[in-house]
């Protein structure tokens, strides 16, 4: 396939700091390298930037902005059938961006959001008013649909065309939603369990003729803090790295994903550097199966 790698090294909308540097930290664990060895072909990397000049005191007007810029990097990456697009996040609000990319690529996409939590709180239910906490929410058209229009993401994702993978810090306005909206979801618990696999198969299967595309998301944290330590957000317990990869290789044989995300990594609590060989790990087996499948 051919691969364009998107960089987006802000957390939120602040630069140089925290989970910002996270896509440099999986550039330098290897990731162009492996892709390459395994027979793709990989452009360089495009850096996402928010000059000071068009930067506001607003932190949504900022990542509209953002998610702007990262739309239509994304988008050119997948205007060939054999094409694929790769974003390294700072953190899960650029979600929003890389969505609407794939929108403007190939229509409305659907989304595969692998997190130890929901990310789908509005100001309305949020309990904490962590912006990190709503971008699937956004992406959804549940809220803040400025944030979403600027990625050029319209429609909104359709729930009938979401999943929530690994999650085990739920708000309870979260799991409401998730039942009120039949968003397809796998909890971390469900993982644990065995036949991965299988479960995420019958869960993604009969959603994916609802769209032409799927975006697969990926914050680290879903590995907790012995895999990928220095996160900020802790939850109750976690999958396997094992549990996740095979959850991660077994998305393509129920969708068609044409991009990923793979977001939340800061490397300054992580001197070993664990977390961005973690994420190195789950981007190369979901696109070596996509891979697999498009030959």
């Amino acid at each position: 396939m051919e691969i364009t790698v998107v960089c987006v090294p802000f957390n939120g909308d602040v630069a140089r700091w925290g989970c910002a540097q996270g896509p440099r930290a999986y550039l330098d664990a290897g990731l162009l390298e492996r892709l390459r060895a395994g027979g793709h072909r990989v452009r360089e990397p495009v850096w996402i930037d928010l000059p000071r000049s068009e930067r506001t005191r607003d932190t949504v007007t900022n990542l509209g902005k953002i998610a702007e810029r990262m739309a239509a990097a994304v988008a050119p990456g997948l205007r060939e059938p054999d094409s694929f697009v790769l974003v390294l996040e700072g953190d899960c609000t650029h979600a929003v961006g890389a969505i609407g990319g794939v929108a403007g690529a190939v229509g409305t996409p659907g989304v595969v959001w692998i997190d130890a939590h929901g990310d789908i709180n509005t100001r309305a239910t949020s309990e904490t008013g962590l912006w990190g906490g709503m971008p699937y929410a956004v992406a959804l058209g549940w809220d803040l649909d400025d944030w979403r229009e600027a990625a050029g993401l319209e429609p909104a994702v359709p729930s009938a065309a979401a999943a929530l993978l690994g999650t085990s810090d739920l708000d309870s306005a979260e799991v409401e939603a998730i039942k009120r909206h039949d968003i397809a979801h796998l909890e971390a618990r469900a993982m644990q369990q065995g036949r991965v696999a299988e479960k995420v198969v019958d869960l993604l299967a009969p959603r994916a003729s609802q769209v032409p595309g799927w975006y697969v998301h990926l914050d680290v944290d879903v590995a907790g803090p012995e895999e990928v330590p220095g996160g900020l957000t802790p939850a109750p317990y976690y999958p396997s790295r094992e549990q996740l990869l095979e959850a991660v290789a077994a998305i393509p044989q129920s969708v068609n994903v044409r991009a990923m995300g793979v977001a939340a990594y800061n490397p300054n609590g992580d001197p070993e550097r664990r977390g961005a060989r973690f994420g190195v790990e789950m981007a190369c087996t979901l696109i070596e199966r996509v891979g697999a499948g498009s030959t």
